[in-house]
């Protein structure tokens, strides 16, 4: 099985530097032009034959309809973004001081939960419950979630085991990757 892991287009909160996990934002103007120009390219996969997701938030609505049009698919929750607790809605630098922020920023076990919001692992755990449904479905699957559910992943499977890592999986908006869950192994590729 082939999974696809798109991000969503830029939105609202990327542009203040803000953390929008469960904050439930739009995509900003300008996403649709960059996101119209990426489709050009021609960089997303043909939806035929394949299920269809999105993480049911508006950002991840927003982007599945601008890449592939009004077409049917379904909600995973499982794929939402990381819950960032009492962070959401802060700038970084906002929060370069506190100590429960530099704790979890600093975390190198992947254990360490935002105040009121989850850990790396937890959403590793969370997301590996929905690939575990997709995998036993058969098909291939595109599904359009989020930078750090993404970053979080791929640092668990093919980084460091723990997702400290996650930066250097983080797609930019409208990219992502192609995880291929073989028999015998499990390889990625980026997408764009």
């Amino acid at each position: 099985m082939k999974l696809y892991l798109i991000r969503h287009g830029i939105s609202t909160a990327n542009l203040q530097r803000r953390y929008a996990g469960v904050w439930d934002v739009d995509l900003a103007p300008e996403a649709f032009d960059a996101l119209e120009e990426l489709k050009k390219q021609g960089i997303y996969p043909s939806i035929e034959g394949k299920a269809l997701y999105t993480s049911g938030m508006r950002r991840t609505e927003q982007t599945f309809k601008a890449i592939f049009g009004d077409v049917e698919h379904e909600v995973l929750h499982e794929f939402k973004e990381m819950n960032f607790g009492v962070f959401e809605k802060s700038c970084y630098d906002e929060l370069e001081g506190d100590e429960a922020y530099m704790q979890w920023a600093m975390d190198t076990t992947g254990e360490f939960c935002c105040p009121q919001g989850e850990s790396k692992r937890m959403v590793f755990d969370r997301v590996m419950s929905a690939i575990q449904m997709l995998k036993a479905d058969g098909r291939d699957a595109i599904v359009v979630c989020h930078g750090a559910v993404t970053a979080i992943l791929l640092s668990y499977l093919f980084g460091d085991g723990n997702g400290t890592n996650y930066f250097d999986y983080l797609p930019l908006q409208g990219r992502g990757y192609c995880i291929d869950f073989s028999p015998n192994s499990i390889t990625y590729e980026k997408i764009g």
